[in-house]
């Protein structure tokens, strides 16, 4: 992996990933060592003060590309490899001057021809970003989500009358609001998982990106994120209002119709009382009838 992507590998595995000299890739073992004992028979040899490559690397870190190249540049020409594979590679990530896959490879395979162990690496991955340009500026100034939009989900959206008077109607209404509540969830799982760019932007093309590219695409995703849920908010926040409009509506029709029923029964007993003692008398009566007709 080249030093321009450490701050991409920072942003996927964390503070683990040490920072590291202009010419030290994050993969590798022995690298760090191997250019750092080269720096110093170097500048032992007085071609090289030690501290000019930090100092050239301190630049780099704080973003100062500008300052760096000019820096990385003159240790260049003076011949130091690990100053010729990073002024390769600023050369083919843009930094700190326009990009320049032609110079960049001028540069990375001087630095190969000097013994550098990294400059192979760094000049395959120079010449893939150049092939796949289109691939990185996808996701720097063309993202659209595509793939993430709500319409992709076919939620149902479902019919929530004024009031519901049947058991078998509250049930469907239910059953129809709770589907299109999961399918709304799905769409904003999908949202939240496409965060951070990491996550969004596929390993191969995260790895041909300089820092600003990256930068600028995190905030494009971030903003198309926002933006593809602004409608499918506004219809969850309708169908939310449809529904509480519903149940409260529902509920009401039922307690009122309970009562009516309760009312209706209670009337029914009193009916039902009523006709029974009147049947329970002329029963009586019909029995004292026949017995007054049977006596002598």
């Amino acid at each position: 992996m080249a030093k321009s992507n450490w701050y991409l590998l920072n942003i996927l595995f964390g503070s683990s990933i040490n920072k590291v000299t202009p010419s030290i890739k994050t993969t590798g073992v022995g690298l760090k060592e191997g250019i750092l004992a080269a720096t110093i028979l170097m500048a032992a040899c007085g071609t090289l003060r030690a501290d000019e490559l930090s100092d050239a690397q301190r630049l780099w870190e704080n973003k100062d590309f500008k300052q760096a190249f000019k820096q990385f540049g003159v240790l260049a020409e003076r011949g130091n490899p690990a100053a010729q594979l990073q002024l390769g590679e600023m050369y083919g990530f843009g930094e700190g001057t326009p990009q320049d896959t032609e110079k960049a490879v001028y540069w990375l395979q001087r630095a190969q021809a000097a013994g550098s162990p990294d400059a192979a690496e760094s000049l395959a991955l120079v010449r893939e970003r150049s092939r796949r340009q289109a691939d990185i500026a996808y996701y720097v100034t063309s993202y659209d989500g595509a793939a993430l939009r709500y319409e992709n989900y076919h939620c149902v959206r479902p019919t929530i009358p004024a009031v519901s008077k049947t058991n078998q109607e509250i049930h469907t209404v239910n059953a129809g609001v709770v589907a299109w509540t999961e399918c709304y969830g799905r769409f904003v799982l999908g949202i939240n998982n496409s965060l951070p760019a990491t996550k969004t932007i596929p390993p191969d093309v995260l790895k041909l990106m300089s820092n600003e590219e990256y930068q600028r695409a995190a905030a494009l995703i971030e903003r198309t994120g926002r933006q593809l849920t602004v409608e499918p908010r506004q219809l969850a926040d309708t169908i939310m209002a449809e529904n509480q409009a519903w149940k409260t509506a529902t509920e009401k029709f039922a307690g009122e119709n309970n009562k009516a029923v309760e009312d209706q029964a209670a009337k029914n007993k009193l009916t039902y009382d009523v006709i029974n003692r009147e049947n329970d008398l002329d029963f009586k009566m019909r029995q004292d009838i026949l017995r007054s007709r049977k006596s002598p």
